[in-house]
């Protein structure tokens, strides 16, 4: 195939550290590039050069047979350079219409046809949004799908995608993917950076991985399972697909004994909880001690809101909220850390990370009524964290500001586990992280089940969900709809109860995919025909 991108020897510093090494890499039209590597292995910083981001101290970039060194994302755009980042941000008080075509040759075009031209846009890979509404109204995975249609309008010719569906759901990956084909199938390039295997084995074409700055290696992914593409990304053999064993029938994993020597007793006991706005509608369930209880459903299904008002940092009411045994009282989140209830949020701006301070006063600075031998203790137990979770940094003593996004994301799930709760809840915790790491998480979070910590985590991840959760509850419209134990459970019976079709029944998986599915979901229909092009015509 012909190389529309030939990057040779890029070079990038930011202080003393080092984020590029002299990367060389190709990528072709029509061609889905699969960029990975471990978190700080460099993937944002390079596609933040190629977005004109960010500047590169060395090295050559080659784009359509021209030199090509952007200075701004404007620079980039204009020579065929589209990129969503992953925080990518929206003008929340503008319309859907308007952040679609916010930076095309059809910005100044009347409202009324640009409404028309973002249905045309959205109709042809099967979203059906109303242009008219506020991006604000709409949950992120919406806003990144918009995102997708932006850079479509754009007509980039190379389509920079940095880990867009780190919290998207299977059906919201599937409409991401199908777009992302058509961009191919349309002679673009696309650079897309993702942690998931099952997206690396399902979509791209190369697999490119990058470690510590350098190209340590390419591969192609079809035909190879999950375990050989994982030990090509991380060089280590990790398993996939294991369950983990049931709960015994007090709810110990393990016998950890109680008061009085009973095991397991119910760590929360949750009856009609509701919040205000609706966004949670009448939700129980009881946690054992011990047991990861594991949440989904679809956008909008209401458990990053039943998260929320589980730590008091939503207003909700409820009939019954007790935890072992006592009624609780929340006001706010650090009402629930006196409870010993640690939060993690799937917010950005809401992990509760202090950039300016290290990895180590951030890891320890949950522990309540900590004293200096406590404080020694989990700084131990720390910097074990930062080695087991291989978070890229000069040592504990670095500060978090300075990390990538995914260790700094690492650095707030290691907080949560080291704290001394004893009930967490967990939103979206893997997401951005990379593989190993999350396969390391994933057995950190089994260890402590095993000595009581009982978990609420949520995902969008139906195969992480089904390797980690003793039970998996699916929530639809703010109703716990379905609670199903993991022996009983599978991708198909979980998608079924989220749409709303009920219990999957085997006889049903030889017509579900004929059945049309989902409507909300259904395949896409033809693009556009024709379009305004007169961007770039002086290239």
């Amino acid at each position: 195939m012909e190389a529309l991108l030939t990057v040779t020897d890029l070079t990038k510093h930011f202080g003393e550290t080092i984020a590029l090494k002299g990367v060389q890499m190709q990528v072709s039209r029509g061609e889905i590039v699969g960029l990975v590597g471990e978190n700080g292995a460099g993937k944002s910083t390079l596609v933040s050069i190629l977005g004109g981001w960010t500047t590169p101290d060395g090295g050559q970039l080659v784009l359509d047979d021209e030199p090509f060194r952007p200075g701004s994302p404007s620079e980039a755009l204009l020579a065929g350079v589209g990129s969503i980042q992953q925080q990518f941000e929206v003008d929340a008080r503008q319309t859907i219409a308007h952040n679609i075509f916010r930076s095309s040759y059809n910005a100044d075009l009347p409202v009324d046809e640009q409404n028309e031209l973002a249905r045309e846009l959205m109709a042809s890979v099967g979203l059906d949004f109303d242009p008219e509404r506020r991006m604000g109204e709409l949950v992120r995975a919406e806003q990144a799908l918009v995102e997708v249609m932006r850079v479509m309008a754009e007509e980039s010719q190379l389509v920079l995608m940095d880990e867009v569906a780190s919290t998207f759901n299977d059906f919201e990956i599937s409409q991401l993917h199908e777009v992302t084909r058509r961009l191919a199938r349309a002679g673009r390039a696309v650079i897309y950076i993702t942690h998931r295997i099952d997206e690396i084995a399902s979509l791209v074409d190369r697999v490119v991985v990058l470690r510590d700055g350098l190209v340590t290696r390419e591969f192609s992914p079809h035909a190879l399972p999950h375990t050989d593409i994982a030990y090509e990304i991380t060089q280590r053999e990790l398993t996939f697909g294991e369950r983990p064993a049931p709960l015994g029938g007090d709810g110990a994993e393990h016998a950890v004994a109680g008061e009085g020597g009973v095991a397991a007793r119910t760590r929360l006991d949750v009856e009609g909880l509701s919040t205000p706005d609706g966004a949670v509608r009448g939700v129980s369930f009881a946690l054992r001690r011990g047991e990861v209880f594991g949440l989904t459903g679809l956008r909008r299904a209401g458990m990053s809101e039943l998260a929320a008002a589980l730590v008091g940092a939503a207003p909700a009411s409820w009939q019954r909220y007790r935890k072992d045994g006592t009624d609780v009282l929340l006001r706010e989140p650090a009402d629930a850390l006196k409870l010993r209830i640690g939060y993690l949020s799937d917010r950005d701006d809401e992990l509760g990370l202090r950039t300016e301070h290290s990895i180590a006063e951030n890891l320890v600075t949950e522990r309540e009524n900590a004293t200096t031998l406590d404080e020694f203790q989990a700084l131990r137990e720390a910097v074990a964290q930062v080695h087991r979770l291989r978070i890229t940094s000069t040592g504990v003593g670095g500060e978090v500001g300075h990390l990538s996004v995914g260790n700094q994301q690492k650095v707030a799930v290691a907080r949560w586990m080291g704290a001394g709760c004893d009930v967490l809840v967990l939103n979206h915790p893997t997401r951005g992280i990379d593989v190993g790491a999350r396969h390391d998480i994933t057995e950190m979070l089994h260890e402590l089940a095993a000595r009581g910590t009982s978990i609420v985590f949520i995902s969008s991840d139906l195969t992480e969900l089904l390797e980690l959760s003793h039970r998996i509850g699916v929530m639809r419209d703010g109703e716990l709809v379905s609670v199903q134990d993991n022996a009983d459970a599978s991708e198909d019976s979980l998608m079924a109860e989220a749409l709303g079709e009920g219990v999957f029944r085997d006889d049903q998986a030889d017509t579900s995919e004929a059945s049309g599915a989902g409507d909300e979901f259904a395949a896409p229909r033809a693009p556009v025909a024709g379009g305004r092009r007169a961007r770039r015509a002086s290239r």
